[in-house]
């Protein structure tokens, strides 16, 4: 049980460097307006940026992306194609167990091209009228408080504390009821090569935290589910990136359809890829 408890905690302590550079940049946006303009610029690009960054192997991303929605930096579809690519400790467990090159980048190529596609069609879509700003008042902040760096590092760090603790409770509680359940009750329930599959992993893949996708890295490799429930599953894990998302009260229905629209993709992606392979 300690051991779970200490997971979080190592869990939690590489997020932070992450979220630290994440906050410090959202203050320095917040205080210098230009930068909103340019953000405006590049909106076009935004869900394909996404997706390549959350391929990144690290659930500190998935976090940063949250954090950046949040603030409104960041539409709905660009943080979806976040969610949708990252795939957090999946790779370095892949790599650990030898798996082959092509297993590997198949992986990853279908998590990317999932997160590309579903990122633009909900920007297209769902999410077309969805009006992106850092602040509404932020003109006006850069007038009424003069720039200065102290308060600028000071704001950050304080943030990033105040999400830490937040997630290193959820962590704690989240690891023990894993450690409770057990993963053989869970390997069991899901054995079934059933079409239900991705259903049910990315339900799984909700979960927050790192140990979701070992867990179904893990299930995948030892043949317990399918490719494409594997594929589903990892979709939706997004390690920290919902704790952070939901945290925001204001946001949470639009937080809520954020995740709905996480899930179903994945599980689209899912059930497709099943059927091909």
């Amino acid at each position: 049980m300690w051991e779970q408890c200490l997971d979080a905690c190592i869990d939690t302590l590489k997020t932070i460097p992450f979220l630290l550079v994440v906050y410090f940049c959202i203050e320095v946006l917040e205080h210098k307006w230009a930068w909103q303009k340019a953000l405006q610029r590049s909106r076009r690009w935004e869900p394909l940026m996404g997706a390549l960054v959350g391929c990144i192997p690290q659930c500190g991303f998935s976090a940063a992306g949250a954090t950046l929605y949040n603030a409104g930096a960041l539409g709905s579809g660009t943080l979806i194609a976040i969610f949708l690519a990252t795939s957090d400790e999946a790779l370095p467990v892949l790599l650990s167990s030898q798996a082959p090159p092509a297993t590997i980048g198949l992986l990853i190529g279908c998590k990317l091209v999932v997160a590309v596609v579903f990122g633009y069609l909900f920007s297209w879509t769902v999410f077309r009228s969805e009006t992106v700003s850092i602040t509404p008042s932020a003109e006006e902040n850069e007038h009424t408080h003069p720039w200065r760096w102290g308060t600028v590092v000071k704001s950050a760090v304080l943030h990033t504390i105040q999400i830490a603790c937040f997630m290193l409770v959820c962590l704690c509680v989240i690891n023990l009821a894993l450690y409770w359940i057990g993963e053989q009750a869970l390997s069991k329930l899901l054995l079934a090569n059933t079409i239900l599959q991705p259903f049910l992993t990315a339900l799984i893949g909700l979960v927050p935290g790192c140990a979701t996708s070992v867990l179904l890295t893990e299930l995948w490799m030892q043949g317990a589910i399918s490719f494409g429930a594997a594929i589903a599953g990892l979709s939706t894990g997004a390690g920290f990136g919902y704790l952070i998302l939901f945290r925001q009260s204001g946001k949470r229905r639009k937080a809520a359809k954020v995740l709905l629209c996480t899930y179903l993709a994945a599980v689209c992606a899912g059930v497709v890829i099943q059927w091909l392979f």
